[in-house]
């Protein structure tokens, strides 16, 4: 008997002790805890962060909270729009205000973490419009600066944009476009597509082409190499315009720029030479790049010809430019 009671008086001592440390084992003083110091030392600087980052991104009419919330021992943070009204983000916002926020996070997120890691962005200005669009390239190219930043985009315009931010901002610029050849599909290359590249760089591409042209007709696919010069006339006659647009106004109005540079007027005059060797080439290019009728019968160039309309083209455009720093020198003074 005096067994059992002195075996029960030890089980309800243990007891005691056990209930006595109940209070501090118990989860949600651990959580309170860790939620005040997040909320004080981590949600402040990402609140702040973020809002940064909607400013340059011309979402600045959006500012954000966080809030914590404590799940299960561990403090969870969710984002509050700071708007009239409970309504959902995705019900008041348009997608490309959701899309400038998504980004506006990452940089966010990323910048606090210190990590110089690079970044891989897959079409990120889909859904957004040309203004924010613009913000968005700047935010990108200020970001390469101090990392690298790895953009994959089927928009040449966005890229376009790109180039001229990095450039603007002496930040370098590399450029690769995936091409099908015969090697297959996917196969990289050092350089813009044609439709985005600079009159250098086109006249280049041409020479290519006109180059294949005549391995054609030397193989004896005479029909093939007829229909490649056809072709390649159409890039020529565009190649032109891009020329008169960068080579001859020096880039004084650009398709893909958002303002006019009048102080690029300074190296710029234009001659009757000028106007004669681009009237007569747009007129020879545009005969062969034109479904003419078929009782003309109009002979398509050998590439041989071909050859020869292209360096007239890379003639004017060498004389041009030597004669703008004659032109910018004789202003000057």
């Amino acid at each position: 008997m005096r067994e059992a009671v002195a075996a029960a008086i030890e089980s309800h001592q243990h007891v005691r002790k056990l209930q006595a440390c109940t209070a501090d084992i118990r989860s949600r003083p651990i959580t309170d805890k860790s939620t005040e110091l997040s909320d004080q030392i981590i949600s402040k600087a990402l609140e702040a962060a973020l809002n940064a980052e909607f400013a340059e991104l011309s979402v600045q009419e959006l500012q954000v909270a966080l809030k914590a919330v404590g799940v299960k021992g561990s403090p969870v943070y969710k984002l509050a729009l700071m708007k009239p009204g409970q309504q959902r983000p995705a019900a008041v916002l348009s997608e490309g205000e959701q899309r400038a926020i998504a980004i506006a996070s990452f940089f966010a997120d990323i910048n606090l973490s210190g990590t110089t890691a690079g970044m891989v962005f897959d079409d990120p200005v889909s859904s957004l419009d040309h203004v924010r669009r613009w913000h968005v390239v700047a935010r990108m190219v200020k970001e390469a600066a101090k990392r690298q930043v790895i953009i994959l985009t089927h928009d040449l315009y966005f890229l376009v944009l790109l180039q001229q931010e990095a450039k603007q901002a002496q930040v370098p610029c590399l450029v690769q476009s995936l091409q099908r050849t015969a090697d297959g599909y996917g196969v990289p290359e050092s350089t813009i597509p044609f439709a985005g590249a600079p009159t250098t760089k086109r006249i280049g591409m041409l020479k290519n082409a006109k180059d294949d042209a005549a391995r054609l007709l030397k193989q004896g696919n005479h029909q093939a190499s007829a229909r490649m010069v056809r072709y390649i006339y159409f890039d020529l006659r565009d190649t032109w315009e891009r020329a008169v647009e960068e080579v001859l106004f020096n880039g004084v109005v650009n398709r893909f720029a958002e303002a006019v540079h009048t102080n690029q007027l300074s190296d710029v005059e234009v001659s009757d030479d000028d106007y004669r060797t681009v009237a007569a080439a747009m007129t020879r290019c545009s005969k062969f790049a034109h479904d003419g009728a078929p009782i003309a019968n109009v002979p398509t160039p050998s590439p041989h010809e071909l050859g020869k309309d292209i360096e007239i083209l890379e003639k004017w455009r060498v004389e041009v430019d030597a004669r703008k720093k004659v032109v910018r020198a004789k202003r000057k003074t």
